[in-house]
């Protein structure tokens, strides 16, 4: 008997379902339609909360279904615009190194303080590998009218001179090298002369002294005076060499000792000029 009554119930759960359906789909006329009408109205109004519901639950899981077949392409597309972003980045440091290159060398080409001499310009080779190493190698040689004796200057002055020459390369012994000696005046229309030397680190001189007539002071710069003799090489006058960053006077205003610093990193130089100045007999 039980299973009789299950059986009953579903065969008139499945005549409702079936007559809603009719009713929704039918299309009648006359005034048949109006009554199929206010029915298959009320029958949806009964059947749209259970759509809703339905909705609800499903639009989620279409959402992600939809997302999940498309996550691979949206990955791919962002991972286009990554490259490209870096491949404009990566042009843009280009193109702002290629300016700052180009100033650089337009620098060592309008120095206020060469002169008639004719500046070369030059790139370096190889720089000081140490604090040991006081030279460096740049790419002109002989054939671009390079001598022994020349001074090679940075865009902020002094840098040192040609020692040696190839066909197309330099060596350049540098101001911190302990063997080089410049003629020096203090201030550029000064009177205080003395010799600088190179002291081995890094920017730091030895400066002394042997003419001393108007106070020194600190923030002064130092140019080649352009004497030469007694161990001093001959340089063209002007040049800027160092900055005085201290000054002491000795008890009693017997002496003077100052100390400088180059103007000129030689460990930063990537572009120089050599001043194409033939040194005197």
């Amino acid at each position: 008997m039980a299973t009789t009554r299950r059986t009953s119930q579903r065969v008139t759960l499945l005549m409702l379902v079936l007559a809603s359906i009719t009713v929704l789909t039918l299309d009648y006329h006359g005034e048949a339609n109006k009554v199929i009408t206010s029915v298959r109205n009320r029958v949806g109004d009964g059947l749209s909360p259970i759509q809703r519901a339905v909705a609800a639950v499903l639009h989620p899981i279409g959402d992600a279904v939809s997302g999940a077949f498309h996550y691979g392409a949206v990955q791919q597309q962002n991972q286009v615009l990554m490259n490209e972003l870096g491949t404009m980045q990566r042009e843009l440091a280009a193109n702002n190194q290629a300016s700052a290159e180009a100033r650089n060398v337009l620098a060592l080409d309008h120095l206020p303080w060469v002169g008639n001499l004719t500046p070369l310009d030059a790139v370096v080779l190889a720089g000081p590998s140490s604090n040991f190493e006081y030279t460096i190698e740049i790419d002109r040689g002989s054939s671009a009218g390079v001598a022994t004796g020349m001074p090679v200057v940075g865009a902020s002055g002094f840098v040192g001179t040609v020692i040696s020459t190839g066909v197309n390369h330099a060596v350049v012994r540098l101001l911190q090298d302990p063997r080089s000696t410049i003629g020096v005046r203090i201030g550029n229309n000064g009177t205080d002369l003395g010799i600088v030397t190179g002291a081995g680190r890094h920017a730091n001189l030895g400066v002394t002294l042997f003419s001393s007539s108007s106070p020194i002071h600190k923030g002064e710069l130092v140019y080649t005076s352009g004497t030469s003799g007694s161990g001093v090489s001959a340089y063209p006058a002007g040049i800027p060499v160092a900055t005085v960053t201290s000054v002491h006077v000795a008890t009693g205003g017997l002496g003077v000792a100052v100390s400088l610093r180059a103007l000129v990193d030689p460990t930063t130089l990537e572009y120089v000029a050599v001043l194409l100045w033939t040194p005197p007999a």
